[in-house]
C-alpha cells in the first residue's frame, strides 16, 4: 500500500535547489513526467486554469458595454445589438459553470486520492480550498451584475448573512456596517453595480490570479503526486505539456462556445417586474446553501450558517486532520466517508432546493435527512473495507 508523503512546513525551502530531479526541475521551473501523466483526471487543474483566463478575456470584452448605471438594459444591449455579444455573455456564463465543476471534481480527485499531504501539497490544498472559495465568490458577484429580480434576491440574501448570520452576531456593529457598504455603497443604483463591479473585476478576480499562479509554482515544485522521477522515461515540459495544455484548453473552449451558440441565455425578468406566483431559485452552484439555510437557518448555535463555517473549515485543514499512514481510498475510511457525505449532502441539497424552493422542513425531518446521509457514507465504506480485508485473507490463506 502506498504510504502518504511526510508535510515540509519551512517555506524557506521552496527556494533550495532539489537533488536527482530531471531536467527542468530547478526551483520552481516546469516539470517533466512520464506518459502516465498524461491521463486526462490529471490535467484537471489545467481545465480550470484554461477557463480562468478565457473569464479574464471574455470580461474585459464585456466590461466595455456594461453600464452600472443601467445594468439591466445594458445586459440587453450587450445580447441585442453588439456583435456576437450574446455569444461572448453565454459562454462567460457558460465557462463560469464549467469552471466551477472542474474545481470540484478537481478538489475532491485530491480528496479521494489522497494527494493532499506531502511536501508542499498542504499548501497547494490549502491554496485550493481559498480558489474554491473565490471562485463561488466571483460567480455570485456576476450573478448579481445583471440586475434581475434572482440577482437583487441574492443581494438581499447576502446582507443578510453579514446581519443575521454568526458574522453580525460576533463581530462588532461597526465593522458589519463597513462591510456592506463595501458591498452595495450608499443603497443607490450606481453605488451598488459600482461595488459589485469592482469586486467581481478588480478584487476577486486579482486574487484569484495571483493565488493560482502560486498554486500552480507549488504544483510544479511537488509534481503529479502520481508520477515519480524515472530517468530515461521523462517526457519534457516543453514542447510536448506545453502543447498537451493548448490543445486540450482550445478544446474546452470550443465546446463551451458550441453550447453558447445552440443554448444560448436568456435573461430573466428585470428586479421590479411584476412577476406573480414565482420563487426565485439560484443557480445550481448556490442552491445547496441556499436550501440548507431553509432547512437549518442562521442561527448561531444550530443553523446552517455555523456548520457550513465549521465543514469549510475542516476541508481547509484536511492535510493536518488525516493522520492516515497509508493513501489508498479505503485505507483512509474515516475521511473517505466524510468526502461520500459531502457529495451526497450537495447532490441531496441541490435537488432538494430545486424542487421545494423557499420551503423549510421540521427539526425531525433534517435529523433524519443527515443521519441518514451519515449512515449511508461511512457504512458502505466500512462494509468494502471490511470485504476487502476479507478478501486478502482468502488470498493469503
Amino acid at each position: 500500500m502506498e504510504k502518504a508523503e511526510s508535510n515540509n512546513y519551512n517555506i524557506t525551502d521552496l527556494m533550495k535547489e532539489e537533488k536527482d530531479l530531471p531536467e527542468g526541475s530547478y526551483k520552481l521551473g516546469f516539470k517533466s513526467v512520464t506518459s502516465r501523466g498524461y491521463r486526462i483526471d490529471e490535467w484537471t487543474g489545467s481545465w480550470v486554469a484554461t477557463a480562468l483566463v478565457y473569464q479574464i478575456v471574455s470580461g474585459i470584452v464585456l466590461f466595455f458595454y456594461y453600464s452600472q448605471i443601467d445594468p439591466y438594459h445594458s445586459t440587453l444591449y450587450m445580447i441585442d445589438d453588439v456583435p456576437f455579444g450574446h455569444i461572448i455573455l453565454t459562454s462567460h456564463l457558460y465557462m463560469a459553470y464549467a469552471m466551477i465543476a472542474l474545481v470540484y471534481f478537481h478538489m475532491m480527485r485530491q480528496w479521494f486520492v489522497g494527494t493532499y499531504r506531502g511536501k508542499w501539497r498542504w499548501l497547494q490544498w490549502m491554496l485550493g480550498v481559498v480558489l474554491f472559495l473565490l471562485t463561488i465568490f466571483t460567480a455570485i458577484l456576476g450573478y448579481m451584475l445583471a440586475n434581475t429580480a434572482i440577482a437583487m434576491a441574492a443581494v438581499h440574501i447576502g446582507i443578510l448573512f453579514m446581519q443575521r448570520s454568526v458574522m453580525g452576531r460576533i463581530l462588532p456593529g461597526n465593522l458589519i456596517n463597513w462591510l456592506e457598504a463595501i458591498l452595495i455603497g450608499n443603497y443607490t443604483t450606481p453605488a451598488l453595480f459600482s461595488h459589485l463591479l469592482a469586486l467581481h473585476v478588480a478584487v476577486f478576480t486579482s486574487l484569484m490570479l495571483g493565488i493560482f499562479v502560486v498554486h500552480f509554482m507549488l504544483f510544479e515544485r511537488s509534481g503529479l503526486a502520481s508520477d515519480k522521477p524515472k530517468k530515461g522515461e521523462m517526457i519534457p515540459w516543453f514542447p510536448t505539456n506545453l502543447l498537451y495544455a493548448m490543445f486540450s484548453g482550445i478544446v474546452l473552449v470550443g465546446i463551451i462556445l458550441i453550447f453558447a451558440a445552440v443554448f444560448p441565455q436568456t435573461l430573466t425578468l428585470a428586479y421590479g417586474s411584476l412577476a406573480y406566483g414565482t420563487f426565485p431559485v439560484p443557480d445550481w452552484y448556490i442552491t445547496p446553501v441556499y436550501k440548507l439555510m431553509d432547512v437549518a437557518g442562521y442561527g448561531l448555535g444550530t443553523g446552517g450558517v455555523p456548520l457550513l463555517i465549521g465543514i469549510l473549515m475542516f476541508i481547509f485543514l484536511l492535510p493536518f486532520i488525516d493522520r492516515y499512514h497509508n493513501k489508498g481510498v479505503l485505507e483512509r475510511p474515516w475521511i473517505t466517508a466524510f468526502g461520500i457525505f459531502m457529495l451526497i449532502g450537495i447532490a441531496v441539497m441541490t435537488v432538494w432546493g430545486y424542487s421545494q424552493p423557499g420551503l423549510s422542513q421540521t427539526r425531525l425531518m433534517t435529523l433524519y435527512l443527515w443521519w441518514t446521509i451519515t449512515f449511508i457514507s461511512f457504512i458502505t465504506v466500512y462494509a468494502m473495507r471490511f470485504a476487502k480485508r476479507d478478501g486478502e485473507l482468502i488470498e493469503n490463506n
